[in-house]
């Protein structure tokens, strides 16, 4: 499956998917494609994935850039990780049901 985190000056491994946030690139299905390519997936770690996402690159590359500042009363890091479509393809964030537990606990316990 994976190896690394994705972004290239990180050399952290990948071991668990609650530790980071998972990201699959695949043909866009509104378009149906005849020979669709098979999904590939891309990690960063949770260090990484505190500061930055992924998004795909002019050539259909996954790439990883910085997260906007966050927003007094804005809206959560993970909620700015949504599908992103282009040039045919959908990249989207995978997120396991215990990190989604996790988060929900979390929110619950801030009010």
């Amino acid at each position: 499956m994976l190896g690394k985190c994705t972004n290239p000056s990180c050399s952290a491994s990948f071991r668990h998917m609650q530790e980071g946030i998972l990201f699959r690139l695949e043909p866009d299905p509104d378009l149906r494609l005849p020979n669709p390519k098979k999904p590939e997936y891309y990690w960063l770690c949770q260090s990484c994935s505190a500061a930055m996402t992924l998004l795909i690159g002019k050539e259909g590359k996954v790439i990883p850039v910085p997260l906007p500042a966050p927003v007094q009363g804005g809206a959560h890091r993970s909620d700015l990780i949504s599908s992103k479509r282009q040039n045919g393809l959908m990249l989207s964030c995978l997120t396991s049901s215990t990190e989604k537990r996790r988060r929900s606990r979390s929110k619950g316990s801030l009010g």
